[in-house]
């Protein structure tokens, strides 16, 4: 039986497929589009610029500009279109005892008014709703940790685990304090890591006892302490120093190499803490090379030093655009093919 087409049985045409044609600059785009897509490279710590992203927020604060084009060009085409800024974050959990300060400032009487109502409400540890770093330091919550500590050196502490270490991100923080947040000075320090021992406790409970601490009477704070310690009256003074000096011997005190006072550290309160992590994740904190705002002031000077060439301009305008990541495209190619 011989093959009929459609058109013969039932009368319709079959329509062609249009076959869409790209020239060489419309060839580029799609490459480069696709190369973004797939190729996001994990921002390198190692290669953060200690000039462009310096430790102390007073310093980052004196050039706001700097900051505010560090803190969103990382998303701009022409660095790559953020696909060598992007720094992992993710939530995360720790044992108190796991984590280190980034800063030494804190002080005993708050710490232990914190202290004394994760005893009574039997809620040590919680969410900082802070980042940490790959080195286990705390950006922030620095006195809901060494509470915790007090209490219980083995309860969970959780934040914004984050893929860079604490020397490295301190700076990148400062930056997104100053240019995305508009905060141009620290938080004041109000106290150091001496405070943390037993001379010091024991008069801070003192005080509490006669005076009460936060939302607790004197007569509260006895009660607390005992439950804390199973002993009574005068005795559980005594054990519940004890009992904390030894649980924070279970934390190291110790800070990143060349963190700066509590006055020089990042500030970026609970609010905009999403938005940050948003940032970081995204790659639009342009951490590495090359600088977006600085690529596309490149491409503008090339393509007006081409300007009397009538054919320069578009010539320059093909070349220049993209030209780093083709070069990524270029390397991965030649794995390919090797």
């Amino acid at each position: 039986m011989k093959n009929r087409t459609l058109k013969e049985v039932f009368g319709i045409q079959p329509k062609k497929k249009k076959v869409k044609q790209v020239d060489s600059a419309q060839l580029k785009t799609l490459i480069l589009r696709e190369i973004r897509s797939v190729m996001l490279e994990d921002a390198d710590p190692k290669a953060v610029d200690a000039e462009r992203f310096p430790l102390p927020l007073s310093q980052v604060a004196a050039d706001k500009d700097k900051a505010m084009q560090l803190t969103s060009s990382g998303k701009d085409d022409v660095d790559g279109g953020n696909s060598d800024d992007v720094i992992k974050v993710g939530g995360a959990s720790f044992s108190v005892s796991d984590l280190k300060p980034s800063q030494s400032s804190m002080n005993i009487e708050k710490a232990l008014s914190m202290a004394l109502g994760m005893i009574r409400d039997d809620k040590a540890g919680g969410d900082l709703g802070a980042f940490i770093s790959n080195d286990k330091h705390i950006m922030d919550g620095h006195h809901r940790w060494v509470a915790t500590a007090m209490v219980d050196p083995s309860a969970k502490i959780g934040g914004y685990g984050v893929e860079f270490p604490a020397e490295k991100l301190i700076p990148v923080l400062n930056a997104l304090t100053v240019g995305r947040f508009g905060v141009t000075s620290g938080k004041p320090a109000t106290g150091g890591f001496d405070q943390f021992k037993e001379g010091p406790i024991r008069d801070q409970l003192d005080v509490y006892l006669q005076n009460g601490a936060y939302q607790m009477d004197p007569e509260v704070v006895q009660q607390t302490i005992e439950k804390f310690t199973g002993e009574a009256g005068e005795a559980a003074v005594g054990a519940a120093v004890d009992k904390f000096v030894k649980n924070l011997g279970a934390v190291k005190f110790d800070l990143p190499g060349g963190a700066p006072s509590r006055e020089d550290m990042p500030v970026i309160d609970e609010p905009d803490v999403p938005d940050a992590v948003a940032a970081l994740s995204a790659g639009e904190v342009d951490v590495n090379e090359p600088y977006g705002w600085e690529e596309d002031e490149k491409s503008v000077a090339a393509r007006a030093a081409k300007s009397a060439d009538p054919a320069g301009p578009k010539k320059e305008a093909q070349h220049v655009d993209g030209d780093l990541v083709l070069e990524r495209w270029r390397k991965l190619a030649g794995l390919l093919n090797g």
